[in-house]
């Protein structure tokens, strides 16, 4: 017998009754925690709290806002499971959750099951079929084998560098900005992404304000020369992490670097997340406060994702709000999505703020983004984050098709499949 005394499970449905029915089928079978949520978003913004995948998600393939299909997508790309069963009383939903999972993924679908879950079955399934452990699940972590010293090493080295995402509006293909990415060129694991370094150096504010500070200095600089070629009305979208934000010393040495070249803060957008503004604390909105009133916007992005309402918004000096790449992915063949992002578009209008469609890959989605009331958008369709000497190029070679996106119809785009998931 397995003993899962040591083990998390992850029930999400959206049915009250049908969730505590299979929590307790699992806390029967022995798991030592169970989390529960009631559709996807709320499952992978627990995921998220947990801090760690969970050895099994349960999940129901029927649910509003996000459902199974997606949840599935999310997991694996997040690799926020080891293993997967889905449930449904659909028979052609459950054939749907083995297409979901993408290929090369390490979450394991352990099986399929109709509803109603009854107790023996899932006994048998859990103690009868190889699971995959925690310690397999293969976490693409950029910090694996990096230490403090490897980390400041790179610093001194200049290894930290700046990619950017263009963002464009949706009603003309106007470049509007470039949204700041940053990179570590590793000399021997290529280029990483830095958000996880970053979250690995929490504690360590000042070697993590050193290196937002590298690529603040390098896109400022960017920047300049840009406008002193002509491109003189886009704009910097810059990160903040929460914790440089609570630590108004290293917000100072960020926005000096600024200032320091001759970069108009009108020109710059610091960029908080809506995980922050879900909390609200009065430090972070006291150091926000101050930034604003030096003349730079303040943005706020993964908006959906997180539990803030229109109210801890409202608390915030905002300029734009982004909308969180998962909710936008084939969102015009998503249409349960669309009361979502109608209320996303409506609580930034309710501010007087525009709203930025992060995460367009199709021409589909970005029509159906502009017609909703979307202003801006970024994403694989408008351009991947490129190094400084390829955006140039980039702008140039891209021009006329930004146009021609923006001037697509609906009835140009491929149809929404109705109800589709």
């Amino acid at each position: 017998m397995k003993d899962f005394s040591a083990s998390t499970a992850l029930i999400v449905e959206d049915s009250t009754v049908q969730r505590e029915h299979v929590a307790g089928l699992l806390r029967q079978i022995g798991f030592g925690t169970v989390l529960a949520a009631n559709d996807g978003i709320n499952a992978l913004r627990m995921l998220e709290r947990h801090g760690a995948p969970v050895d099994l998600v349960l999940t129901d393939m029927d649910m509003p806002g996000m459902d199974g299909v997606e949840l599935i997508q999310q997991l694996a790309k997040r690799q926020g499971a080891a293993n997967l069963i889905a449930t449904s009383a659909n028979q052609p939903r459950l054939q749907e959750a083995a297409r979901s999972v993408p290929a090369g993924s390490a979450m394991r679908l352990l099986a399929t099951i109709s509803k109603p879950v009854r107790l023996e079955a899932l006994n048998t399934l859990l103690h009868e079929t190889p699971m995959l452990a925690l310690a397999e699940l293969d976490r693409a972590d950029a910090t694996q084998g990096a230490d403090l010293a490897e980390i400041e090493a790179a610093l001194e080295a200049g290894q930290f560098v700046p990619f950017y995402a263009p963002r464009v509006a949706l009603d003309s293909g106007r470049l509007l900005g470039v949204a700041v990415k940053g990179r570590w060129r590793h000399p021997t694991r290529g280029l990483l992404d830095i958000d996880s370094i970053l979250a690995a150096l929490a504690g360590n504010c000042a070697l993590a304000g050193s290196i937002l500070l590298a690529l603040v200095n390098q896109a400022a600089s960017d920047l300049r020369g840009w406008q002193e070629m002509g491109l003189s009305s886009i704009k910097l979208f810059l990160p903040l992490t929460g914790e440089l934000v609570a630590n108004l010393g290293e917000l100072g040495r960020l926005v000096s670097g600024i200032q320091a070249q001759n970069v108009k803060p009108a020109s710059v957008t610091w960029e908080i997340s809506e995980e922050l503004i879900a909390v609200c604390e009065a430090e972070p909105l006291h150091n926000i406060g101050r930034v604003s009133l030096r003349g730079f916007g303040i943005g706020a992005i993964h908006c959906g994702r997180y539990e803030a309402g229109t109210r801890d918004f409202a608390c915030f000096p905002l300029s734009e709000i982004t909308i969180d790449p998962m909710f936008i992915h084939e969102a015009a063949q998503r249409s349960h999505r669309r009361p979502l992002l109608e209320g996303l578009l409506a609580m930034a209008g309710k501010l007087g703020v525009s709203a930025c469609a992060d995460g367009i890959e199709n021409v589909e989605d970005w029509v159906l983004m502009r017609d909703m009331g979307c202003s801006a958008g970024q994403g694989p369709l408008v351009g991947e984050p490129m190094a400084t000497g390829d955006f140039v190029s980039w702008y140039k070679d891209s021009r006329q098709l930004l146009r021609n996106y923006a001037g697509t119809r609906l009835s140009d785009a491929a149809p929404p499949a109705e109800g589709a998931a």
